[in-house]
């Protein structure tokens, strides 16, 4: 992977211009008639052009994140080979669709309020609001209809009269800040101490006569009552799944944004250095290693899958099987485990006793995110917490022909084109397509031999750390029948 991929992490999704982008533009003049000529600067609208070029850069490469991300992996063959290859659970869609159709279709506890709450409720209640007679200017009927209290309207009134005072106090303090004329400095100087007394004369008018504590104590309470509703925390966890929405400009699809933790990793230099060498392990003296190479088109893959090129779908699979002498074998790289954020994907939720799958529901009542089981089943078994980068790595086999024989036939094999290929779970050499909002770009990468040592330069992804599942849903016994909504 590319830093320049993972931009948006620590710019965000507002474009800039780059100098490359302009000068790409712009063709310096002295170099189009060899002179020493400085060329015109760039208009507004190229600006804005370049700007917006590179927003589209972004948003890209946000949801190429977001879609490698949003997996869930597959737990249930607790086998060797998945510390070489990712294994991915396609069936019932990414963690994000698993994800929606618990929250849509998960019935959660009922929350039954003592009496004196109730009581309570129903006294605040009125003091928020009034009943108001009014005659249908038609039928001639009275209607009752329901109305804000007194008492929230000198809230509001008072609260409008605050904001006022203090906008406008904030607004001779900014013209100062970025004053182009002695006049609001002076201003600033001499009259900040009234625009203050303002602000506070409507804070004391806000606090008396706007009700402003009794107000906020009531909201408050309501408040409280409404986070130990199981219903209303389902309905905010929805909530920050659609403000978490964004629609791609380039493919029209949607995706949940997600994020890299800290955003500027990749150029970080916190990385940790580790190394392997013969004396950390004494069990065997020869072993027996064995690498693929996979060709076909569709594009760049990590651990060893796919290839790039055109719309075509046969690919091909072979392996190289060697013995290297590891008395002498060496690997130093630099690794990261990088934190995945979701900002709307809530595991509390899912590993809670007070929801299950609607039960009045055929179609899903007998639906289980994880089984508990060992290994564990279901729609949900695990899920990625943490990506693991590495950058910087070095293979040394010290004389031994077995490893030469791997790299030369490697090299053979990478010279045909067509695929990438790996060393257990790193990849070492191949190409792919990188899709822009420039166009498509192919990159080939590759590794150096020198000394019997391999090097390969660069970042890339080798794995995940994925949280397993408990039991779930795993609803509390102690929950009558009847208190599910």
């Amino acid at each position: 992977m590319d830093p320049e991929d993972l931009r948006f992490l620590s710019q965000g999704l507002t474009g800039i211009v780059r100098k490359s982008a302009a000068d790409a533009m712009q063709p310096s003049a002295a170099a189009a008639s060899g002179a020493a000529v400085q060329p015109a600067p760039l208009t507004p609208d190229q600006l804005n052009q370049l700007m917006a070029q590179d927003t589209m850069r972004l948003y890209m490469q946000a949801e190429n994140l977001a879609r490698l991300l949003d997996f869930v992996p597959d737990v249930a063959a607790g086998t060797n080979s998945q510390f070489a290859r990712m294994s991915v659970q396609n069936n019932d869609g990414t963690l994000s669709d698993v994800y929606d159709y618990t929250l849509r279709m998960s019935q959660v506890m009922k929350v039954e309020l003592p009496p004196e709450t109730v009581a309570q409720i129903d006294k605040l209640n009125k003091l928020l609001s009034k009943t108001v007679k009014a005659k249908d200017i038609i039928t001639g009927e009275e209607t009752e209809t329901q109305q804000p209290s007194d008492l929230v309207i000198l809230y509001h009134q008072k609260q409008q009269a605050y904001d006022a005072a203090a906008l406008e106090y904030n607004s001779h303090r900014i013209d100062a800040l970025t004053a182009t004329n002695a006049r609001a400095i002076h201003d600033w100087a001499i009259n900040a101490h009234i625009y203050r007394d303002a602000v506070n004369a409507a804070m004391a008018d806000w606090q008396t006569s706007g009700h402003k504590t009794d107000y906020e104590k009531i909201a408050a309470f309501f408040e409280q009552i409404g986070q130990r509703d199981m219903a209303l925390i389902k309905q905010r966890y929805l909530q920050q799944m659609e403000q978490a929405l964004l629609t791609s400009p380039v493919s029209g699809s949607d995706f949940f944004f997600t994020s890299l933790v800290p955003g500027n990793f990749a150029t970080s230099t916190g990385w940790s250095k580790f190394g392997f060498s013969a004396g950390d392990y004494q069990t065997h003296s020869n072993s027996s290693y064995s690498w693929s190479k996979s060709g076909g088109r569709g594009g760049a893959t990590f651990f060893g899958f796919g290839g790039g090129g055109s719309h075509e779908e046969a690919s091909s699979h072979s392996e190289y099987h060697g013995t290297f002498d590891s008395s002498s074998v060496n690997m130093t790289f630099e690794i990261a485990q990088v934190p995945i954020a979701r900002p709307w994907f809530r595991p509390a939720f899912l590993t809670s006793h007070y929801w299950r799958f609607d039960q009045n529901n055929v179609a899903v009542k007998g639906d289980r995110l994880c089984d508990g089981g060992n290994p564990p089943n279901g729609k949900m078994p695990a899920y990625p917490t943490s990506a693991i980068f590495v950058r910087n790595l070095s293979l040394q086999f010290g004389e031994s022909h077995g490893f030469s024989d791997f790299v030369n036939n490697a090299k053979s094999q990478a010279s045909s084109g067509g695929g990438c290929f790996a060393f257990g779970p790193f990849f070492v050499a191949g190409s792919g397509s990188h899709r822009s909002g420039s166009g498509d770009t192919r990159r080939d990468y590759g590794f150096k031999f020198e000394n019997n040592t391999m090097s390969i330069d660069g970042m890339q992804l080798i794995g995940f750390k994925c949280h397993v599942m408990p039991k779930s849903p795993d609803p509390s016994p102690d929950i009558p029948a009847n208190a599910w909504i």
